[in-house]
């Protein structure tokens, strides 16, 4: 009985530490932001909303060969590495599952002048295990 008990417990352990997608999403988005900021040390959370799901298969449609030849052409390098993380990551993938996530990100943080100041980013992560940010641009 005492075995059991402490192999709940263990159980009860390993579910409550496993993040949700939406902590892994923001944590991943916030190391993104926490990259370009000018003071990392002052960032604050305000709030993520995810604003659009696409599937696999709707993704598919957009992010293909020819969007990737444009873009190399066009010399679009933030387009190039998104389009190819984004193509690696459907190209097994069933086109009825969750694919894609458009996610808005708001934060605040000083500037280099150090007023503090609130901004909001637009994100694309990936739905795969670790929720890897494709895209990441300031809205504001």
């Amino acid at each position: 009985m005492k075995k059991l008990l402490i192999i709940a417990i263990m159980l009860v352990g390993l579910v409550s530490c496993t993040k949700t997608k939406e902590e892994k999403m923001q944590e991943n988005i916030t190391n993104e932001l926490l990259q370009i900021m000018d003071d990392p040390s002052t960032f604050q959370f305000v709030s993520m909303e995810i604003n659009k799901t696409f599937t696999v298969g709707e993704r598919k449609k957009v992010m293909n060969d020819e969007r990737l030849k444009k873009a190399e052409e066009l010399g679009m390098t933030g387009l190039v590495k998104q389009t190819k993380k984004e193509m690696e990551f459907l190209k097994y993938k069933d086109d009825n599952m969750e694919g894609v996530y458009y996610v808005r990100f708001t934060a605040r943080g000083s500037n280099k002048f150090g007023a503090i100041i609130k901004a909001t980013y637009s994100a694309t992560v990936l739905n795969d295990d670790d929720r890897t940010v494709a895209h990441f641009k300031q809205m504001n």
